[in-house]
């Protein structure tokens, strides 16, 4: 299904709890406002069923931190059983030791994993938890498991901006396939913390210098570089982007039930929690549910469209 810009829709990003064991000071919190409610695996597997009838065929877990949902295995599971081909999560990694093979076997087929610092000191600033050697941990168990392509996600600011090439150095020698390098988002906590936004234009033109391949990826048309390690490096770039956003294949599932069309924008979501949670059969649910997502799909549109 195509939105009427013409973007494709292909993803589900899919967020299972507000709640979190990390405090990072830039949190965008996917857009969303932190409720207590959260949908079932149950609920959850239906919407993603009726999501595969318009195209999506991945679908990204997210948070807060989805692993501290105890059910968070039984939803993986789910998503697999409604047809979805590829899923992922993104992670802090604190809890993969434990829960990386079960994952696995659910059907997770990758994960990110957030690490922004590799000095001890630095993460604390960043995280506001004494966490760097569990995570370090997470990412060994992530490999072992093959949660492949393993990827880190890597939120460039002012307060960490020293940490970049030590944990390119890290996800060098650990084997990590690829690096997300992302800007901060004037989203959620982003908003009061943008001040410690820092641009990636520099950053950008040692990449070229370094990069034996550059490629662009037709998700936000983000460019990718190959370094000679093998490691590639793929930039965020979606503050005041149209080009960002012209690539966009994603519509986001929130944790308490709506459909959101946009990490920026709460003007155009959809409730659908008294579909999944009022009287009706499942073969009703479906059908409001089919009606919710044609609706998505036609108020769909880009926050930022014109270059100025």
């Amino acid at each position: 299904m195509n939105d009427r810009y013409g973007r494709v829709l292909e993803d589900l990003r899919i967020t299972v709890t507000h709640a979190c064991n990390f405090s990072c000071f830039f949190c965008h919190m996917e857009g969303e406002e932190s409720r207590e409610k959260n949908l079932t695996a149950k609920e959850i597997g239906l919407v993603a069923r009726v999501a595969t009838d318009f195209g999506i065929t991945t679908a990204k877990l997210t948070g807060g931190e989805p692993t501290i949902r105890r059910d968070i295995v039984e939803i993986v599971r789910e998503l697999k059983n409604a047809g979805i081909k590829e899923v992922s999560m993104t992670t802090n990694g604190v809890l993969l030791p434990l829960l990386a093979w079960k994952l696995k076997d659910a059907g997770l087929d990758r994960v990110n994993i957030s690490l922004h610092a590799i000095d001890r000191e630095v993460f604390k600033k960043i995280t506001g938890v004494d966490a760097l050697d569990k995570v370090i941990e997470g990412i060994r168990s992530a490999i072992e498991a093959d949660l492949r392509p393993i990827k880190l996600n890597y939120v460039f600011t002012t307060e960490n901006q020293s940490q970049l090439y030590k944990v390119i150095e890290f996800a060098e020698k650990l084997g990590v396939d690829e690096l997300h390098l992302i800007e901060m988002h004037p989203v959620g906590l982003g908003k009061t913390a943008f001040k410690y936004h820092k641009d990636l234009n520099d950053i950008e033109k040692k990449l070229e210098e370094l990069a034996v391949k550059k490629e662009i990826r037709r998700k936000h048309y983000r460019p990718r570089y190959k370094l000679p390690s093998g490691l590639v490096i793929e930039v965020v770039k979606p503050y005041a982007n149209p080009i960002f956003c012209a690539g966009c294949n994603r519509v986001r599932l929130t944790a308490d039930g709506y459909i959101k069309t946009c990490l920026y924008r709460n003007d155009n979501t959809i409730e659908i929690l008294d579909i999944l949670r009022g009287n009706h059969t499942e073969e009703e649910k479906v059908e409001l549910l089919k009606e919710a997502f044609e609706l998505a799909i036609a108020i769909r549109e880009p926050n930022f469209k014109y270059n100025l």
